[in-house]
């Protein structure tokens, strides 16, 4: 097989343009194990815009993928803080129930 000439040379620039080369800078800056909101696609009056806080598994250069919304462009998503996490405790005091509420963050 011949791979010299001007058929091969063509075929080498055609395949060179077709092939995007790697970014020299990061156009987000979400690392995996963040937490995001994703914006929905149909926006509808009096309806949440963003959906999350969505926890990240994996990223590219320009796009993210939570385990909820698969890969999304990186236009489309928002730093969030972590969800926060309520417990609840039934003490009894004095003869009387006493309902407890807490709020604490994630833990990771």
């Amino acid at each position: 097989m011949d791979l010299e000439g001007p058929a091969f040379d063509t075929l080498l620039k055609e395949a060179q343009l077709a092939q995007t080369l790697p970014l020299d800078f990061a156009v987000h800056n979400i690392q995996p194990g963040d937490w995001v909101l994703v914006k929905e696609w149909k926006e509808a009056p009096l309806v949440a815009k963003w959906r999350g806080p969505c926890q990240m598994l994996l990223t590219t250069e320009t796009a993210i993928k939570t385990a909820e919304h698969g890969w999304t462009h990186h236009t489309r998503v928002k730093v969030s803080e972590a969800p926060e996490i309520w417990t609840s405790q039934l003490e009894e005091k004095d003869g009387k129930p006493r309902l407890t509420l807490r709020r604490s963050g994630l833990e990771q």
